[in-house]
């Protein structure tokens, strides 16, 4: 007897073709069955009446972040409610696993800060934690190349061979622990400073592995063109796959730019074993840390050292020119940082005026406060933005972080993205702008996903794959959450399965934990 039948439901089947009226069979974490309408159909302990409500593989994220939330419960319900029941995360260079020496104090700090038990030092001890913890959904990682550099390396501009070496056998042993393979933040400290032959020796020991090589590339304005191809050569030198993380051309002079770096990674395809593809979230505004917006220079000798540097008139000097050439609009980068509740929910342009400090002032006068300051910040074009997401090769992403959502102490406030990407997705290339069929959309966040990163029998409504199964009133998938208030549930889920178990019913979530670490070997 199955488990559950789920009857009289519109059925897409992850890989864009066209839907069908049926029912589909669950029996322990399979789909058992699948029937087209008018066929017998047997007894089931349970029996959920679709009555015409979509039915899809659930939503795979190639893109989140840390993963420390999920020490917390109820980590994923925002991620649930958008039909996401598998995450990847470890993205952008920074991953829970292998914490080499130089990066211990720094995680005890998180720990402390968040409210977490720290005591792992691999990759293998912390999907171990995970698993006696308990997961809603879904999860597998990335090795992050920051996590690796920041502690294997004492001087973040400079990696000595043996360093290197260091973060190499890091990188094999996060491998054989089931790494799906390595990010970079090349945005960020310390991934900044490593030259691209770094990259390619870590990428290298992925693709030996099976895995795929994700990157924050070294810059998202001025010079996209050329991070788009040190990836494009760090992916042909090591022979794998690449993904290009949350694609963007960021700042006015640089919209338009999307449609030559389509044209560029499409001519790559053409020529290439190896494939690149992008992942997007559906917004104009990105989230990131303010330090992100001085000079690289600064952050050589670390974080400790940074508050010290911004004392200098010279500094300040340099840091006022930075914020000119590269023509930062400080109007539209808002503080979600909750620490500082007086600056909460203002830009910077407005805090230089409350308190009589030039731009460049107040960005030091901030960090020096909290180099960890979160801000988003308003300057994607919305055409390209478009372009990117429509491409056959692109993906959708969170780009989120668990843990300030659902710790005891909350670092910031979260973009509405975590709570709404995909839903947003959904609601405006599908059902109000037409840019997408539903069952196109649905093969972006399920079958492709799940092809890329090797992930076995899940992505598809086939017999024998695993029952991560959504069924949605289509009328009502709509985000709720907002840059004001991003803490809103999206709507349009009435059930869910996670692994066969039925985690959402009529709209209410349980207390299940049936989601599974996925690991590269798997």
């Amino acid at each position: 007897m199955l488990d559950f039948l789920i009857k009289n439901a519109i059925i897409y089947d992850g890989l864009g073709g066209k839907p069908f009226k049926g029912a589909i069979g669950i029996k322990d974490e399979l789909i058992a069955s699948i029937f087209n309408e008018g066929e017998q159909l047997p007894e089931a302990e349970t029996v959920i009446y679709a009555n015409g409500l979509a039915l899809t593989p659930g939503f795979i994220v190639t893109h989140a972040s840390t993963g420390f939330g999920f020490f917390f419960p109820h980590a994923a319900n925002h991620k649930l409610y958008q039909g996401i029941t598998t995450e990847i995360f470890g993205n952008c260079g920074t991953s829970p696993a292998p914490i080499d020496t130089h990066l211990i104090s720094t995680m005890k700090t998180l720990a402390t800060d968040l409210g977490f038990d720290f005591n792992w030092r691999t990759l293998g001890a912390y999907f171990e934690i995970l698993e006696k913890a308990g997961l809603q959904f879904n999860v597998a990682t990335l090795t992050g190349h920051s996590t690796l550099r920041g502690g294997a390396v004492k001087d973040w501009a400079f990696s000595s061979d043996s360093e290197q070496g260091q973060m190499q056998q890091l990188m094999q042993e996060s491998m054989e622990d089931g790494s799906l393979g390595l990010s970079t933040g090349l945005i960020y400290a310390p991934g900044c400073f490593a030259k691209t032959d770094e990259i390619i020796k870590l990428a290298k020991i992925a693709k030996a592995n099976g895995g795929v090589y994700a990157s924050h590339i070294r810059d998202e304005r001025d010079k996209l063109e050329e991070a788009i191809e040190e990836t494009l050569i760090i992916g042909e030198a090591a022979g794998i796959n690449v993904l290009v993380s949350h694609l963007k051309a960021a700042e006015k002079r640089n919209f338009g730019k999307i449609d030559k770096v389509l044209k560029r990674l499409e001519q790559y395809n053409q020529t290439h074993t190896q494939q690149a593809k992008i992942d997007v979230y559906p917004y104009t505004a990105v989230s990131t840390k303010l330090r992100a917006f001085i000079p690289k220079e600064f952050l050589e000798g670390g974080l400790s050292e940074i508050k010290d540097k911004l004392d200098s008139k010279e500094v300040v000097e340099e840091i006022a020119d930075y914020i000119i050439n590269r023509d930062y609009d400080l109007s539209q980068m808002l503080i979600i940082s909750n620490e500082y509740p007086e600056w909460e929910g203002k830009d910077v342009q407005a805090i230089a005026n409350e308190f009589d400090w030039s731009l460049a002032q107040t960005v030091c006068e901030i960090l020096k406060r909290d180099t960890e300051m979160w801000i988003v910040y308003h300057c994607i074009d919305q055409a390209d933005i478009d372009k990117a997401i429509i491409w056959p090769n692109a993906m959708i992403c969170t780009d989120s972080w668990s843990h300030p959502i659902n710790a005891p102490k909350r670092i910031g406030v979260p973009h509405p993205r975590s709570y709404g990407a995909f839903t947003e997705f959904l609601k405006r290339y599908v059902f109000d702008t037409n840019m997408l069929s539903f069952e196109e959309a649905i093969r972006k966040i399920t079958s492709m996903p799940a092809d890329y990163f090797n992930l076995r029998a899940r992505g598809r409504i086939k017999i024998g794959y695993k029952a991560d199964v959504v069924l949605f009133k289509q009328s009502e998938i709509a985000p709720k959450a907002t840059y004001s208030d991003p803490y809103q549930l999206s709507t349009g889920v009435e059930h869910l399965w996670v692994n066969g178990v039925h985690l959402i019913e009529s709209n209410v979530i349980n207390n299940s934990k049936p989601g599974v670490i996925i690991r590269n070997r798997d």
